[in-house]
């Protein structure tokens, strides 16, 4: 029993060097992005108003994408999996053709349409066509289809709303599914960088991933801070892992 617990221990503590030995280097390299008084860059990271500017227009881009994401897609996700009509199959299967296409063949319309309406070069251009992802508004389908329909008729003869019941019934029994999705969606418009190009030319509006893509080769403080800003989307998939692999669990395709 002493020799088992003491393996344990041993076991416990080279765990615990090999973990550090694994960060270390990820540590040092956030340190050193803090490091604002450097020969290479005196004025970079928090001390650049050009990057707190960037950062801040990659925050209001991936949270308003990703929050309108989830509003419209748990929406259209109840009608594809709990409303018939006729010509919904059809509808679905178009959202999953669209799913389907590169994202370099909406680039142009995006483009197009962003100027038409009058949001070119700005948020907006990013935000909007983030909002109508069709994956969010497919992924909550499936996972919506997991629901039984007993509970929704029970609801409808106790003259529930449509609203009341994917307020009360759909959006905690699909919780983790739209963590899942909000998180997915929020990931992805954060690492954009072709998009922004095409959607703004003025550079106050760019999103942070466009001016860190212009880092050159052997700027330490510029690599130690596109590592930092990259840590965010990494943190969300920390703190909602759990939520995250529950919705993917709950996702089932029929």
């Amino acid at each position: 029993m002493v020799k088992k617990k003491a393996a344990d221990n041993i076991f416990t503590v080279f765990l615990c060097v090999l973990a550090l030995a694994v960060v270390s280097p990820v540590l040092f390299i956030a340190f050193l992005s803090f490091d604002g008084g450097g020969a290479a860059y005196p004025n970079f990271f928090i001390w650049n108003p050009q990057y707190v500017n960037a950062l801040t227009n990659s925050i209001i881009i991936s949270l308003g994408a990703s929050v309108g994401t989830v509003v419209v897609s748990t929406l259209a996700a109840y009608v594809f999996a709990k409303v018939k009509f006729r010509g919904r199959d059809v509808l679905f299967y178009l959202y999953i053709i669209v799913m389907m296409m590169p994202f370099q063949v909406t680039l142009l319309p995006q483009y197009i349409v962003s100027q038409k309406i009058g949001v070119y070069d700005t948020p907006l251009a990013m935000i909007l066509p983030g909002i109508f992802a069709p994956f969010a508004a497919f992924l909550l389908t499936q996972v919506m289809k997991t629901v039984p329909d007993d509970i929704i008729e029970a609801a409808r003869l106790d003259t529930s709303s449509t609203l009341r019941i994917i307020w009360s019934i759909i959006i905690p029994s699909v919780k983790h599914g739209i963590i899942c999705a909000w998180a997915l969606t929020f990931t992805e418009q954060w690492n954009m960088v072709a998009e922004p190009l095409v959607l703004m030319e003025t550079e106050e509006n760019y999103p942070l991933t466009v001016l860190l893509s212009g880092i050159k080769a052997g700027d330490v403080l510029g690599f130690a801070a596109a590592v930092v800003f990259s840590l965010l989307p990494l943190l969300i998939f920390t703190f909602f892992e759990e939520e995250i692999m529950d919705g993917l669990g709950e996702y089932k395709l029929k």
